[in-house]
């Protein structure tokens, strides 16, 4: 009987990286560590790439940045609802880099010198801009549709980029994050983009569970009072039980979902079986353009399901061409 039992421990454990590794339309093309000549030391980083992801392929994909590598289980969680999410087709294939901070840097890189001399936070923006997406686009296909999503310090982090960098920016996810620290308000920095103009969508969603409420009500009256801006899509979650470590969890689904929900909708249009003119594509691509600011392909089911939905009606031209 204690063989057994050690057997299945044995089997157990052994099994729980295979299955936290297996995605259905992911697959994680490298780890390794990249030097930041902006921050003076490595940034170990994880690349996913979709099922369709070839080196010499000519599409680019949506850039996912997730931030806490080290936190394996939000991490674990949110890459798994981006496969979910894909697998689904309600949001577009990605390329997702997920960045690790070491727990002796993760403080000084989220802070700004104007808050504290030993902050990094501008060395750190210079990595994610200069260094981390020029690789990403160069070696990865990636697009210049870029996402951040952060927890805690970089809920913070990601908030104050997404006002410093709007313009290189599509969309933030921040979870649990803060707006204070000293000399900065990041709620009237974000107020005060209400007074731009984009030429694309920009999408901000934070939450916040039990653990910064005064936090949540400041962001929340501003965004109760400010004057709707087109091109900005803002809102915030509140989760009032809900443990720091738990809003993660919580937030990314809906948030991902509601920053690709025009995006559904158009490629629904192709996909309706009453829709036989593939002509729309280019026009549809072009609503979605006008929407985001850059190409978001169509996922390869609605792909797919047009081309068998031809194929059974024995309209093999238009199959192909679907």
């Amino acid at each position: 009987m204690l063989r057994k039992l050690s057997l299945l421990f044995i089997f157990a454990v052994l099994s729980i990286p295979v299955f936290t590794q297996q995605y259905e339309r992911y697959r994680t093309l490298k780890d390794t560590a990249i030097f930041s000549q902006n921050l003076g030391f490595a940034k170990k980083i994880s690349v996913t790439v979709p099922i369709e992801w070839q080196k010499e392929t000519k599409k680019d994909f949506p850039l996912i940045v997730v931030f806490d590598r080290q936190n394996k289980r939000s991490l674990n969680y949110i890459v798994n609802t981006i496969d979910y999410l894909t697998s689904t087709e309600q949001i577009p294939s990605a390329v997702i880099i997920s960045v690790e901070s070491e727990q002796r840097y993760r403080y000084r890189e989220t802070l700004h010198k104007i808050s504290d001399s030993a902050g990094l936070a501008a060395q750190n923006e210079k990595f994610i801009f200069d260094e981390l997406v020029p690789l990403a686009e160069k070696s990865y296909h990636a697009s210049h549709f870029r996402i951040l999503i952060g927890h805690s310090r970089y809920g913070y982090f990601t908030t104050a980029l997404f006002h410093s960098r709007i313009n290189d920016l599509s969309a933030v996810i921040s979870m649990s994050p803060f707006f204070s620290q000293k000399n900065i308000d990041l709620t009237d920095s974000i107020a005060r983009l209400d007074k731009r103009s984009f030429p694309s969508r920009k999408y901000y969603r934070y939450g916040i569970g039990n653990d910064y409420p005064d936090d949540f009500a400041k962001m929340d009256s501003v965004f109760g009072a400010r004057i709707p801006n087109p091109s900005l899509d803002m809102k915030g979650y509140r989760f009032r039980a809900a443990d720091h470590s738990t809003t993660p969890g919580l937030i990314i689904g809906t948030a991902l979902y509601e920053v690709f929900e025009e995006w559904s909708s158009i490629q629904a249009k192709y996909s309706s079986i009453s829709q036989k003119d593939l002509g729309i594509k280019k026009n549809l691509e072009q609503q979605i353009r006008s929407v985001y600011g850059a190409n978001l392909n169509f996922s390869l089911g609605i792909l797919n399901g047009k081309g068998w939905s031809f194929y059974n009606e024995k309209q093999y031209e238009k199959a192909i061409q679907a």
